[in-house]
């Protein structure tokens, strides 16, 4: 086992062990009573660990795709197309996402705005398209299997 495996199973074992005490904080900890609405007292911090947790994944696979282009410039093309697919999906979501006001009883947050409402549309279109694709993709490798 090589160095670099070694120690990224160290890491990974310990970013799952913080997940596993964020999670029991979570479900098992205290709720706060106070509040309109009944919610465990450590639902911030969950959900931070959550947010870094996505942005360490955005920036070790950012900083693994600039190490593989400048290793491999022949794959720079790949790559571009991948994000220029991306891209294409994101700007058809952001073209079916409605920012109209909702009209929600008893709520008067800051959320209910034309780019807030724009912005969730577009990433649950995002999200709906390419768990499409992903079906697709799945059925298709799945059948032309049986074919062969």
């Amino acid at each position: 086992m090589s160095k670099i495996a070694k120690y990224s199973s160290y890491v990974q074992y310990l970013l799952f062990a913080i997940t596993l005490v964020y999670m029991a904080m979570f479900y098992l900890g205290d709720v706060n009573e106070d509040s309109a609405y009944p919610h465990p007292v450590a639902t911030d911090a969950f959900l931070n660990w959550g947010i870094i947790l996505f942005f360490i994944t955005v920036v070790i696979t950012f900083l693994f795709e600039v190490y593989h282009i400048v290793m491999n410039p022949r794959s720079a093309v790949r790559t571009l197309a991948s994000l220029g697919i991306i891209l294409v999906i994101v700007l058809i979501a952001y073209a079916l996402a409605d920012d109209t006001p909702l009209h929600i009883i008893g709520y008067n947050g800051p959320d209910n705005v034309p780019s807030m409402l724009k912005m969730s549309g577009t990433m649950l279109y995002t999200m709906y398209i390419l768990f499409g694709i992903t079906l697709v993709v799945i059925l298709y490798t799945e059948l032309s299997r049986v074919f062969k």
